[in-house]
């Protein structure tokens, strides 16, 4: 894709003048890989840099458990990637900070220190234990999804990425009193994960706020992980936001092209649920899979449009480019996900 140089130096402004938010990294997952292999200060040396370069001023901090740790591993491994989320951010007082409340999410937003929103993706590792919502709720989680691709005893996530298949199912009755239990400890809930009947259901008759962390459009590329533009309706109708996702496998990327995909993705959201409905959820993986790697993992198929947030304003110049405005550019790279924010948290 070309782009011009003066819409690169646009892109370069408009991240300096923009609290930047991305909804999704597997951070927590990353740094207990690497703590694992004598590796710290990962925030620090690997992020802070590239964070400060594009404006970064929110990253949303997934919990992701794989599939190894399930189901006897699962709650410990959750616990301990908390903690070393926790661990490094001792270390960076007054540079970064674990959000809790609008005042946590203010002293981002005015660029005093960058905000961490910590939250879980999918919830297998309780079983039907979500009473323990509220321990971690008090350890500084304010989300979670009820599933990741695959079944648990909540509700039926979507297929993988790297596969195409329709999961049916709605909730389970247990899902349906998680919901109830995060509501009471103003929690959100991402349906990223979640199949299209448990999606369609929660967006029709659960009063929780609701966003897709890392979403894309299924009518730019048909995969059930992307959303159909009923959810899509149904979500900025209720005030919902879509994180725009940068894996190859969900863009539709596999043969190439994709900064323009990844571009007709946002533009497409942008004009389906409104320019007020779209922010960022860039699913970087990079990092994280070759910190499994180290550990002799299997590495995941997909790759990152974006090599990390050191492209990002290449990112943004692309949409320039494809004739987005800047005023809603700026949305899209940050006010929408603080607006949102805001609203919900306590």
């Amino acid at each position: 894709m070309d782009i011009s140089l003066e819409n690169r130096e646009i892109a370069g402004g408009l991240h300096a003048q923009t609290p930047v938010a991305d909804l999704h990294l597997d951070l927590p997952g990353e740094l207990l890989f690497r703590h694992r292999c004598g590796v710290y200060n990962i925030i620090r040396t690997a992020y802070l840099p590239l964070w400060k370069k594009a404006g970064i001023a929110l990253v949303g901090a997934s919990v992701y458990v794989e599939d190894t740790c399930l189901p006897e591993n699962g709650l410990r491994n959750a616990l301990l990637q908390i903690l070393a989320l926790k661990e490094e951010l001792r270390d960076l007082e007054g540079e970064v900070h674990l959000i809790r409340c609008r005042a946590d999410l203010d002293r981002a937003y005015a660029g005093e220190s960058i905000g961490i929103l910590l939250y879980l993706e999918g919830l297998d590792f309780l079983g039907v234990d979500t009473g323990l919502l509220e321990l971690l709720s008090e350890l500084g989680v304010m989300g979670a999804s009820l599933a990741w691709s695959r079944q648990n005893l909540l509700a039926y996530g979507c297929c993988r990425a790297a596969k195409h298949y329709e999961i049916r199912g709605k909730l389970t009755e247990e899902g349906i009193r998680a919901i109830g239990t995060m509501e009471k400890l103003h929690m959100f809930l991402d349906i990223s994960h979640l199949n299209d009947e448990g999606t369609e259901e929660v967006l029709t008759e659960a009063e929780i706020p609701i966003l897709a962390t890392h979403s894309n459009a299924r009518a730019v590329y048909f995969h059930y992980r992307n959303l159909t533009d009923g959810q899509i309706d149904l979500l900025s109708d209720r005030g919902g936001i879509i994180g725009l996702n940068g894996c190859s496998l969900l863009v539709g990327a596999d043969r190439g092209g994709g900064l323009e995909l990844l571009t007709r993705h946002g533009m497409y959201l942008t004009e389906r649920a409104g320019a007020e409905h779209v922010c960022l959820g860039l699913d970087l993986c990079r990092r994280y899979e070759l910190a499994r790697r180290e550990l002799g993992e299997e590495a995941a198929a997909g790759w990152d449009i974006l090599t990390g947030y050191g492209e990002l304003a290449l990112l943004t110049a692309a949409f320039l480019e494809a004739g987005m405005s800047q005023e809603k550019l700026r949305k899209l790279l940050g006010l929408n996900a603080f607006a949102f924010l805001r609203r919900i948290l306590p």
